[in-house]
Formats: C-alpha cells, sequence, structure tokens
C-alpha cells in the first residue's frame, strides 16, 4: 500500500501542537489501523515517528480516545492544510 503525506489529514479527529509537534487523537475503535498508517505516514516526511501514545477520555461524554504524540513540527503538518 501506498500512502502520501496528504493521507495525515485524514488520520485521527483531533491535532493539536505539543511542545511545536504534531499530536493526534484517535478513536479507540480505530486506534490500532490508525497508528500502523500514522506510522507508515510519517516516514513520507522524513525520519519522523510515533513518539508515545496515551489513553485519554473526554470528561464531557466519556468517549475513549488515543492520544499519538509525534515527532514532526506542527509547522510541517500545517504546511498540507494551505
Amino acid at each position: 500500500m501506498k500512502v502520501y503525506k496528504n493521507d495525515l489529514r485524514k488520520i485521527g479527529h483531533t491535532m493539536f501542537p505539543k511542545n511545536g509537534m504534531l499530536t493526534i487523537v484517535c478513536n479507540l475503535e480505530t486506534a490500532n489501523i490508525e497508528e500502523i498508517l500514522l506510522r507508515e505516514i510519517l516516514l513520507e516526511f522524513g525520519n519522523y515517528h510515533i513518539t508515545d501514545s496515551e489513553d485519554f477520555e473526554w470528561e464531557m461524554d466519556g468517549v475513549e480516545n488515543i492520544i499519538f504524540y509525534t515527532n514532526l513540527p506542527w509547522d510541517l503538518y500545517m504546511e498540507l492544510l494551505t
């Protein structure tokens, strides 16, 4: 399977910068496949990878999620949106 940089826009439901790096929140149900895709998409940018992950539950609705922390600079992600 071939992935592209632009596919990064389709991973997770929430993206935000943490310490200047891209952080992505995924639903628990799809997190395993999204982790595999995210790992491969990050490599399209260079030597970038998932640095950590953790469970996360939204306080408002109790939905379980996984947060993936990456070493991809937030600015590189923002370039995809322009």
